[in-house]
């Protein structure tokens, strides 16, 4: 325990070494070593104060979890992202809920760091259970409708532009409907209150700063406390994995650009802990966002390289290309998974083309990349 605290907001403080200690006095960090954590994925982890992941389950899926995040003040619970709309993912966060004491009730407000069906799926369900606003950020909030309740028209639009980056007739429809059956994993309310960078969020004991990370998707969002050093980093910076970065008809021209932007922007905060979206928290955010910058700059040249023997379609480089989970080859991932690495592979010649390192030009109805 010790003696000199320098902190200013109730709920948690600064001691002398610079770690965070609770209201009690005791030294957070120094007490979660002692008692080893809460590692059960059945029941919540306090992983900064006041602040508790919750591991949801996807099952049949390689991450295995997602983490929803719980702030707690006193009984009023605010949540960061809540999973697929499953079962499974619902018991799960109202078991965990339940654990902490407000359960789902004590929700006030739910943010949702981006749109992807992880992330966003149950929000409406717990939403409509608890009476909780929904916030989004602008760019997702208004994708919404178009990605998840009226998809006959993205779906159309998928198909010609699949077409045109070199994906063959008998691969087409299954990569076109290869994202159909997410839609049974997402109840699709749309969001009450639309978030802008820089927005703030005062969550006692923390006031989470809204910052702007596009790439992943169009409008994923952080939330930065500074006087803690918290970062919730949702997909943007995971530790052990490179967020999917693809470039398709709803997405900016360059995603890749606006993903390595956004890194670069985050990597002197000033950040202490990191929670991100998928796996365990960690520190050294600035190593973190070396090392995926480094994988880009590395993929980036390697994509390049491959166009050495003259013009080619994103479809056919990303068939020449290693792709985790596909050590067998292109042949063994299954349509979704091919589309997703085809979306990336565009992300990355677009943003080669961006640089003026490629060139692209269309003919017979097939986009074509020179190096």
């Amino acid at each position: 325990m010790h003696e000199t605290c320098h902190g200013e907001r109730p709920g948690f403080c600064r001691c002398a070494e610079g770690e965070l200690r609770t209201t009690s006095g005791v030294c957070w960090r120094a007490e979660q070593g002692r008692s080893g954590g809460v590692e059960s994925e059945h029941m919540p982890e306090e992983v900064a104060p006041h602040i508790y992941r919750l591991a949801i389950p996807l099952p049949d899926s390689r991450l295995s979890t997602v983490n929803a995040y719980a702030v707690l003040n006193g009984d009023a619970v605010r949540l960061v992202d809540c999973g697929w709309n499953t079962p499974e993912a619902y018991e799960a966060l109202k078991a965990e809920l339940s654990a902490l004491g407000p359960g789902i009730a004590g929700i006030r407000e739910i943010v949702v760091t981006h749109i992807h069906p992880d992330h966003f799926g149950l929000a409406g369900r717990v939403a409509e259970e608890s009476g909780a606003r929904v916030l989004m950020h602008r760019l997702d909030g208004q994708l919404v409708g178009a990605r998840y309740a009226d998809t006959r028209a993205l779906i159309d639009e998928m198909e010609v532009w699949l077409r045109l980056n070199g994906v063959p007739a008998d691969e087409l429809a299954a990569m076109t409907e290869g994202s159909l059956g997410m839609l049974r994993w997402v109840d699709t309310r749309r969001p009450d209150v639309l978030l802008e960078d820089g927005e703030r969020l005062a969550w006692e004991p923390y006031r989470f700063e809204v910052i702007f990370t596009p790439g992943h998707s169009a409008g994923l969002i952080c939330l930065f406390d500074r006087e803690s050093g918290v970062l919730l980093s949702s997909d943007h910076v995971l530790q052990r994995i490179s967020p999917h970065v693809g470039l398709h008809v709803q997405s900016s021209a360059d995603p890749l650009g606006a993903y390595l932007d956004s890194l670069r922007a985050m990597h002197d905060l000033p950040v202490t802990t990191v929670l991100p979206g998928h796996g365990k928290p960690f520190s050294d955010l600035a190593g973190r966002v070396d090392q995926l910058l480094e994988h880009h700059a590395e993929r980036l040249d390697t994509i390049r390289a491959t166009l050495a023997g003259g013009p080619a379609t994103a479809h056919d480089l990303a068939a020449r290309l290693t792709w985790r989970g596909a050590e067998d080859g292109w042949a063994t991932l299954e349509p979704f998974q091919r589309r997703m690495a085809l979306t990336e592979t565009i992300a990355h010649l677009e943003h080669l083309l961006a640089e003026g390192r490629v060139k692209r030009e269309e003919l017979d109805g097939r986009v074509l990349y020179t190096a």
